[in-house]
This record gives C-alpha cells, structure tokens and sequence, in this order.
C-alpha cells in the first residue's frame, strides 16, 4: 500500500499532460481539438438552425476551454471526459451520442486504457455572454463492466454537471 501515493501522482500527471497537451498547435495558429467534421460549429446543423447555436465548453487541449459541438474527444468536466463519441441528436434542448467514458474517478479500473462504453445524454442548455451551453449530462446507457460503485464514483465526482464559461 505504501508505494501506491507516488504511482497514482504518476498517473494522474500522466492523464493531465495525455488530456491537456496539444504539441504546441494553438501557440502555431493550428487547430487543437478534433471535432466530428472541421468547422462544424460555424455551419447549419442538420437538426435545426438553432442547434448550430448550442454547444459545450471543451478543455480538450485547452485548459480554458472552446466552445465546440458534435466533440469527438470532449474533456466534459476536470474530473470525466468522453472520447470516440458519435452523436445521434444535436439539436436545441439536447444532444445524445455514445462513446467512451474515463475519468480520474475509475483510474483504479484502469479506464484510461479501456473506457467504459455509455450512451449519453447532454441537456438544460444556458446562455453565457449570448452564447448557449449544455450544463448537463446523463448516462443513459452503460457498458456491462461498469459497476455500482465505478457508477456511484461518477456521480460524487461531478454530479452530472458540464463544465461552462463563467460569464463576465
């Protein structure tokens, strides 16, 4: 038990610079994070025209976070992220997809390597400085590995609340 302390640290130092970094391509002008097509927050969604004004806060390769919609890779909060989403539905009220989930709150899982496999749901969007944000998520569905306890430390990680500008 006694040389646990310093392998976590190493962990999670690992899973912040693996989730944060971007090699230097925001400082380049290039883009950092992958979206499902690139540009696809500017454009018509095909949900609605109101859709394309909905969106959520993304730190992925960015600590202060974009505003981004359909992510493929979306750090949601600073303790869950989803990766390798597609979504169904992304339209004004809420937005649906599946993907995997990991987080700091199942690192003793090891789902860093192997993320649990859920269908989410994003909803109660908010408007921030003129902007709409999704403030919240629900698993709706879950992979058959993740257990009540791996569920439990989920939601006392973050409640399933997303991550959004402060407004200034």
């Amino acid at each position: 038990m006694r040389g646990i302390g310093p392998w976590l640290a190493a962990a999670v130092a690992a899973v912040a610079v693996a989730g944060c970094g971007d090699g230097g391509a925001r400082e380049s002008g290039e883009g950092a994070a992958p979206s499902a097509a690139p540009g696809e927050s500017a454009a018509p969604s095909p949900d609605g025209a109101d859709a394309a004004q909905v969106y959520v806060l993304n730190r992925y390769g960015d600590e202060n976070g974009f505003d981004d919609r359909r992510p493929v890779e979306y750090v949601a909060t600073e303790f869950t992220t989803f990766s390798g989403m597609e979504w169904d539905e992304w339209s004004p009220d809420r937005a649906r997809g599946e993907g995997g989930l990991l987080g700091t709150w199942c690192m003793e899982q090891e789902c860093q390597n192997d993320p649990y496999e859920v269908e989410v749901e994003l909803a109660d969007p908010v408007e921030v400085d003129g902007v709409r944000y999704f403030t919240a998520y629900t698993i709706t569905g879950y992979d058959d590995d993740m257990t009540d306890g791996v569920r439990r430390a989920l939601e006392d990680a973050d409640g399933g609340k997303l991550a959004r500008p402060s407004g200034e």
